[in-house]
């Protein structure tokens, strides 16, 4: 886990810091409210151990602007010399969720954390049972991959981890170059099982258990990689291209190749505040790599 520290006495970070890092959790610390609620937007924080008497801001303002700004949710431990009942009581209504006396003992501390770490993991299997279940829900009839509702309510839990995580996210939509030359000129049946190929190369090629392939709708396919950058993106799409290389299904009514090729647009996530602004710079993508010859996959990084 991420484990904020947050308290304007050096040696109370350091006790904290050193109970935190004994765990095998890493440590962000700070002296200041105001750079609390920073680090809270900016990085990933899996927990708060947050002082209460602070300069500027003290520990309950700074939970309540750190919960009003964060659209997830992280467990906050307070911690304080104050002992009265009420200053629990107005840490529990700031969004705290558990309140420490100081001084600290280490073994209690560390019993906290050992439990929050508990939460954090059941979050964790909670959201990877969310997306399997969107999978199985819903799955194309032809190809068998997940279809467009199974897309957009996978890639709308995506994007949020993404979000609450400050990981990376990254989608490459493809089109099958020529589809309806194909189409026309072989037949509907042939059509249908050169979609179920394309499906079949691209699941052999996206092979990560956490990774999607999607029937985004007609030829077109969709793929989200979570923990994947643009620039990892790249290396997955040259295998994409490579694997329909070696497929070698003949189309001779394509100007681009002797066989099926797709062309494609990657986005990520990182450069979008929602979800629709990154579906459409991924189509961009893919429009400008058919402009520019097809047969190939288009980045905003791209040459």
């Amino acid at each position: 886990m991420n484990v904020l520290v947050v308290d304007d006495q050096l040696s109370m970070r350091l006790i904290s810091t050193a109970v935190v890092q004994s765990l095998g959790h890493e440590v962000i610390s700070t002296g200041s409210g105001h750079e609390a609620i920073d680090i809270c937007k900016d990085q990933k924080v899996d927990l708060v151990l947050m002082d209460v008497e602070m300069p500027s801001i003290n520990g309950f303002e700074t939970t309540k602007l750190i919960r009003e700004q964060s659209k997830v949710w992280f467990p906050i431990i307070f911690v304080s010399a104050k002992t009265d009942p009420k200053f629990f009581v107005e840490g529990i209504k700031s969004g705290g969720d558990i309140y420490l006396f100081k001084p600290i003992v280490p073994e209690v501390l560390e019993s906290m954390i050992k439990a929050m770490q508990r939460i954090s993991e059941i979050q964790g299997e909670l959201h990877s049972t969310k997306v399997r279940m969107e999978l199985l829900a819903h799955q194309d009839q032809l190809t068998s991959l997940v279809n467009r509702r199974g897309f957009d309510n996978a890639m709308d839990l995506e994007f949020k981890r993404a979000e609450k995580d400050h990981s990376s996210l990254t989608l490459i939509i493809l089109d099958v170059d020529f589809f309806k030359s194909f189409n026309d000129n072989y037949g509907h049946q042939a059509g249908d099982e050169c979609l179920v190929s394309v499906g079949a190369v691209l699941k052999k090629v996206i092979s990560r258990p956490n990774d999607i392939v999607a029937r985004y709708g007609g030829e077109e396919f969709a793929i989200i990689l979570p923990n994947t950058s643009a620039q990892q993106a790249e290396s997955v799409s040259e295998r994409i291209l490579a694997g329909f290389q070696e497929l070698a299904l003949p189309h001779e009514y394509s100007s681009c190749a002797a066989h099926i090729t797709v062309s494609g647009g990657i986005a990520e996530q990182k450069s979008f505040s929602n979800i629709g602004d990154m579906i459409k710079a991924a189509d961009d993508l893919l429009y400008l790599a058919k402009e520019s010859g097809r047969n190939q996959i288009r980045s905003s990084g791209s040459d």
